[in-house]
């Protein structure tokens, strides 16, 4: 078996894992009552009126299951799901998680997620472009500077979380020792991709964030 194929057969186990993980989490969260998290919008400045509710245990099933869709797709399709979608869903999860309600600050930070993968995504191709001309023969990635971009993007989402779980605790209504949790352990996951691909080591930054992942969901499913 050559080395590609071995690769491949590894990626489809994963996702097979992965899959059976979403319905076991699917089951457990439909065992229990719901994990509604209220989205809100003040209009015309108004009192902030209820929009939605989102299901933190379901939206976290969710990204498991785009986790398990990425393995079984192509490479240059697979990113656009993971970590294109699966990163910034997570973020928003546990931002409702942390208190932020209001749909402009979720969406705001839905899309500033967002915008620090597609930073590293243009690293990648960057990389992938150098390697075919010659031009990275000496070995790295050559510039990381689309890398830094997304990380100073990226950081501002956790900055909005961590000012609404400190501001909860000011004013007397902390948020749970359980969320706080969860919370440290997405950052933790986070901090911990971004240092694998800083160091051009993408197996480790997708194991990262499998694992990562995969362990925010069950402790939101289980414990919220």
């Amino acid at each position: 078996m050559s080395r590609a194929a071995g690769s491949e057969r590894a990626r489809r186990g994963v996702g097979i894992v992965l899959a059976l993980q979403t319905v076991v989490l699917v089951v457990v969260a439909g065992a229990q009552d719901p994990a509604l998290r209220p989205v809100t919008a003040a209009l015309g400045g108004n009192t902030a009126r209820l929009v939605s509710r989102v299901d933190v245990g379901i939206a976290f099933a969710v990204v498991v299951a785009l986790l398990a869709l990425a393995r079984f797709l192509p490479p240059r399709w697979a990113a656009r799901v993971d970590p294109l979608l699966t990163t910034p869903i997570a973020v928003f999860v546990v931002a409702e998680l942390d208190g932020v309600r209001d749909v402009g600050a979720l969406v705001g930070i839905y899309a500033l997620a967002s915008a620090g993968v597609l930073f590293r995504m243009v690293q990648a191709v960057s990389a992938r472009e150098r390697a075919g001309t010659g031009a990275g023969s000496g070995g790295g990635m050559g510039s990381r500077r689309a890398l830094g971009y997304g990380a100073a993007v990226g950081i501002v989402p956790w900055g909005i979380v961590a000012f609404h779980q400190v501001g909860a605790g000011i004013v007397g209504s902390p948020v749970g020792f359980t969320i706080v949790l969860i919370t440290l352990l997405a950052l933790a996951t986070a901090i911990g991709e971004f240092v694998a691909v800083w160091r051009d080591s993408a197996i480790v930054a997708t194991s990262v964030r499998l694992v990562g992942l995969s362990a925010v969901a069950w402790m939101v499913v289980a414990a919220v």
